[in-house]
C-alpha cells in the first residue's frame, strides 16, 4: 500500500512540474508568493503553449509565412493580457503570432486556435458548427464545453486552471496533442462537433 502512496505522490508531483513548465515561458506561476498573477494571465500562457503541445495537419501547418492566428469571438475577457504574452514569438520558429477578435461567430476568418469566450456559451454548437471540419483548435473555459465539442476547456477548480480534453474532437479535425498536455487533462467524452 505504501508504494501506491508513493506513486501517486510522483504522479501527482510530475503533473505539477509539467503544469509548471507550461507557465514557466512566461515567467508566471499562479498562486506564487513572488507574483500572484489573474486567472486570464494564465489562461493566456496556456493558449500560447498549446502552440507548443498540439500539432496541426501538414497542410494547415505548412502555412508559409501566414501568421499564426490566435482568434477570440464574444467579449474578450483578457483584455492585453493575451497580446502581451505573445508579443514576439514564433511558431515553427518563424510565423509570428497575432491576435484577433470577432464579437460573432458570423464573421469569423481563419485562425489556428479559437478562444470562444463565456459570452458565447449560449451559442456554443452555432461557433463550433462554423469551424467543423477545419484544423482549429477550439478552446473554451465554460462548464460542459468540450462535451458539447470544444476540444479543450479551462476551468478554474479549487484556485487552479485545469484542463479538460475532448480527443475525439480533436481527431476529428486532423489535430495531435501530445503526450505531455495529455498528462494534465482530464479526458472528456464529448461529441465531435
Amino acid at each position: 500500500m505504501k508504494s501506491t502512496t508513493s506513486g501517486r505522490a510522483c504522479s501527482r508531483l510530475w503533473r505539477q512540474v509539467l503544469a509548471a513548465g507550461l507557465l514557466a515561458c512566461a515567467g508566471v506561476l499562479w498562486g506564487s508568493e513572488t507574483k500572484a498573477v489573474s486567472e486570464y494571465q494564465v489562461k493566456a500562457v496556456f493558449l500560447f503553449r498549446f502552440t507548443q503541445f498540439v500539432e496541426w495537419p501538414t497542410e494547415a501547418g505548412a502555412a508559409g509565412d501566414r501568421p499564426f492566428v490566435i482568434g477570440i469571438v464574444g467579449e474578450d475577457p483578457f483584455g492585453s493580457v493575451l497580446d502581451d504574452t505573445v508579443r514576439k514569438e514564433l511558431v515553427q520558429e518563424h510565423r509570428p503570432i497575432v491576435v484577433q477578435r470577432f464579437q460573432d461567430s458570423e464573421t469569423l476568418p481563419k485562425c489556428d486556435i479559437l478562444f470562444i469566450a463565456p459570452s458565447e456559451k449560449d451559442r456554443l454548437k452555432d461557433v463550433l458548427g462554423r469551424v467543423r471540419g477545419q484544423a482549429v483548435l477550439t478552446v473554451a473555459d465554460t462548464a460542459g464545453a468540450a462535451e458539447q465539442g470544444a476540444m479543450i476547456n479551462l476551468l478554474v477548480v479549487q484556485g487552479s486552471v485545469k484542463i479538460e480534453i475532448n480527443q475525439d474532437a480533436m481527431t476529428a479535425a486532423g489535430l495531435k496533442v501530445s503526450a505531455k498536455l495529455l498528462s494534465l487533462a482530464k479526458i472528456v467524452k464529448g461529441k465531435a462537433p
